[in-house]
């Protein structure tokens, strides 16, 4: 397993207001209005103690419905099958930015204020799994293996939330102070898992 207790993703201010609904380029804001959307955006990015794992399994079968993996665990996925085709292991990481941003995000009265701490605690959990995932990709060259650069994730298509669970076990994520409800929703809320296959070469 590699552990990365402190991940430093750059600030992702394009991203932030894309989920905002605005662009960057298209969306013309005040001198006044930019400072106030930097201002939280930076205030909730600041909040952010982003950290995560990854570890890989080999891959002894993929079917129609799913990949088998060496410890007898099946994930589930007819697409995300597909997309392994060919693939000799499988990578899994887990992310979190920690509860604290949306602590903040929750006890501000701002309306506006919460939607940028909002978006962008989300923001900076997919870009610390872009550089978990590229750190591992660097990892893995060394080994002869290229990692995928798609990623799937539980919850999308038919691969079912409750594949949480193999993350939370495997990742033994409850060490990163991360918990899995009865309904496979893994807390602290902006914390992202994700797949993906690797093959030799």
């Amino acid at each position: 397993m590699h552990d990365f207790p402190a991940l430093a993703p750059v600030f992702p201010e394009k991203e932030i207001f894309i989920r905002l609904g605005g662009h960057l380029i298209k969306t013309e804001l005040s001198t006044a209005d930019r400072r106030k959307f930097l201002l939280a955006a930076h205030t909730a990015f600041n909040c952010c103690t982003p950290c995560g794992r990854w570890d890989l399994l080999p891959v002894t079968d993929i079917t129609t419905n799913g990949i088998l993996l060496a410890d007898n665990s099946f994930i589930p996925g007819t697409k995300f099958a597909s997309l392994c085709s060919g693939c000799t292991h499988l990578w899994f990481g887990a992310v979190t930015v920690g509860g604290e941003v949306t602590a903040l995000r929750d006890n501000t009265s701002k309306i506006s204020d919460a939607a940028v701490y909002d978006a962008a605690a989300s923001e900076t959990a997919d870009a610390a799994m872009d550089m978990l995932h590229s750190l591992a990709g660097q990892t893995l060259r060394s080994r002869d293996l290229r990692l995928s650069s798609r990623r799937y994730s539980p919850g999308f298509g038919d691969m079912p939330l409750d594949i949480q669970r193999f993350f939370f076990d495997r990742l033994r994520l409850a060490e990163l102070d991360m918990h899995l409800n009865e309904n496979f929703f893994i807390t602290p809320e902006k914390s992202v898992t994700a797949f993906a296959g690797i093959c030799r070469g």
